[in-house]
């Protein structure tokens, strides 16, 4: 028996190991990660709120008669689809430019034809944008649509930059930026959302970063998270951070611009492959596999050549890291598995040595019965034998007391395991059918059921008219009924675990598997039906 023990304890601190080794994540900003990882889940959720937008805003356009009213809607489309689907966006700008009547309203075409190039420029046509940018003359654009021109040519040339980040003409194409962000400077109103993206960026570049980042972030305040506006000035503050070197700052509103991407339903965006290169750079890998599908899925969508060019990029290395994490955690659960199978097999046989034990103690209490029997006559014996029966009486009770503990602490071990593997199993996305498999508690609470019979054919098997006497301390309208086909109930349970010594309520609450409390609460509405409630306890561990 103790050999066996040894065994159980051997595994059980084999596997407690295996299972130490998958740690959290020590990130102070783990709860921002998990607040992305909800949002993304519910994407759908606000891809459906867009969706049903867009879908009453085209309606009213297709049934609207009057012209400017058309124009109006067409724009209103285009913005809704600013940022989800190029080609819709574009759909609806070329609407608004092939009408005729479109001359009717000043400067309308020509801001028209500015959107045209900087969606071409979102989504990587950049010879296209080119084109359609360079057929405006400068001398033409009033006041008004200066800043628009001037931000979609930084937009662009910025843009091309990182496509040619590692060839010569990426040096020009930042030259050409810098000269058209100096010129939007000069016409931006203070405080404005471009004066905030270009100004401040601007100024962080040349050593002002703590006067950027508090302008930034006051401005921040003003703007929701969902809206395009939060996610492109918390992705800046995080660029500002970034350069300072601060990378939990950095971390957290690179994080918050992915929050807020993802709740509205924005599909060109840079965070979730910023994110991903973090996630791997900090060796969460399954994040960043997550977070770049994301991005290649959203570029995809929206028609992002580039940003779809610049994470493929990423894939192979962190698809490669992830099949790795993969294989490494199917190793780890085959491996547990099989000490779960092991310490399984250790309990069946217990419990086959226990009950061969229980038989060895029915023969022999009949044996003492008998013995009893023939010594009636003589007192001097009886009371001798009557002493050798109470001795070993209470080596059974010892003997069913360690019996019913160590079971109780194998099963809670295997249901410890069993939450092990249900965790382990939780990283692995792809790992569906056996979560379900490993998820089930029908072994475990089959094991207890059994557990909770042999333990109740025990105690009867000890003390036969156990019920009989523990009702005798009860007052007569009080007493225990048991349902048919029960042996024992919980409530005779707790007692009989007390008649055997064990008279700890935490050590009896973690037996029958019920809190503290409920414990408390029976032995207190106990003692209330008992005949004497001071004396009730002792002579329950007095009944013969």
């Amino acid at each position: 028996m103790k050999k066996l023990c040894l065994v159980a304890i051997i595994i059980l601190g084999l596997a407690s190991c295996g299972n130490q080794s998958s740690t959290a994540h020590p990130d102070d900003l783990s709860h921002l990660y998990n607040q992305l990882d909800a949002t993304i889940a519910e994407s759908s959720n606000y891809e459906d709120i867009k969706e049903s937008r867009i879908a009453r805003l085209r309606d009213e356009y297709y049934r609207a008669a009057d012209v400017k009213r058309r124009v109006d809607l067409a724009n209103q489309l285009a913005e809704e689809f600013n940022a989800y689907n190029a080609d819709s966006t574009l759909f609806y700008i070329n609407q608004n430019l092939s009408r005729p009547e479109i001359t009717r309203f000043p400067g309308e075409y020509t801001r028209l034809l500015i959107r045209r190039g900087d969606v071409f420029a979102h989504a990587g046509l950049f010879s296209d944008a080119l084109d359609v940018m360079r057929s405006i003359p400068r001398d033409s654009l009033g006041d008004d649509l200066l800043e628009p021109y001037y931000s979609t040519y930084c937009a662009l040339y910025q843009y091309l930059s990182e496509y040619t980040d590692e060839h010569a003409s990426a040096v020009d194409y930042t030259s050409q930026r810098a000269v058209y962000s100096d010129s939007l400077q000069q016409i931006l109103r203070p405080g404005s959302f471009n004066h905030m993206t270009y100004v401040m960026t601007e100024m962080a570049r040349t050593g002002h970063e703590q006067e950027a980042i508090e302008a930034i972030s006051q401005n921040l305040e003003q703007y929701k998270s969902g809206s395009r506006e939060f996610s492109i000035l918390a992705s800046t503050l995080a660029y500002i951070y970034k350069t300072t070197g601060n990378d939990d700052e950095y971390r957290k509103y690179l994080t918050l611009s992915a929050i807020s991407d993802a709740q509205g339903a924005v599909k060109e965006n840079m965070s979730f492959r910023e994110l991903a290169t973090v996630m791997f750079e900090s060796g969460d890998v399954e994040r960043a596999n997550r977070y770049l599908k994301k991005s290649i899925a959203d570029a995809n969508f929206y028609s992002a050549m580039m940003r779809n060019a610049q994470s493929s990029k990423m894939l192979p290395v962190i698809d490669d890291a992830y099949s790795a994490l993969q294989n490494r955690l199917t190793h780890r659960q085959r491996i547990l598995m099989g000490v779960l199978a092991v310490l399984a097999i250790v309990l069946i046989f217990a419990l086959l040595f226990m009950r061969k034990q229980f038989k060895a103690v029915r023969r022999a209490n009949k044996r003492v019965s008998d013995a009893n029997e023939a010594l009636s006559l003589k007192s001097a014996q009886l009371e001798q034998a009557n002493m050798e029966l109470r001795t070993f009486n209470r080596t059974k009770e010892q003997y069913a007391g360690l019996f019913m503990e160590y079971c109780s602490t194998a099963i809670s071990s295997l249901q410890h395991y069993q939450q092990s593997l249900r965790v382990l199993t939780a990283q692995g996305a792809n790992r569906a059918a056996l979560q379900k498999k490993l998820e089930s508690s029908d072994i475990a609470d089959q094991m207890l059921k059994n557990f909770y019979v042999k333990f109740d054919e025990a105690i009867l098997n000890i003390y036969p008219a156990f019920v009989e006497k523990f009702n005798q301390l009860l007052q007569p309208d009080e007493q225990v009924v048991l349902k048919p086909g029960e042996l024992l109930n919980t409530e005779l349970r707790l007692y009989a675990l007390v008649r055997l010594g064990i008279d700890d309520s935490a050590k009896i609450a973690q037996f029958l598997r019920c809190s503290l409390s409920t414990i408390y609460t029976y032995r207190s509405k106990m003692r209330k039906r008992a005949l004497r409630p001071d004396r009730f306890e002792d002579e329950v561990k007095n009944m013969a």
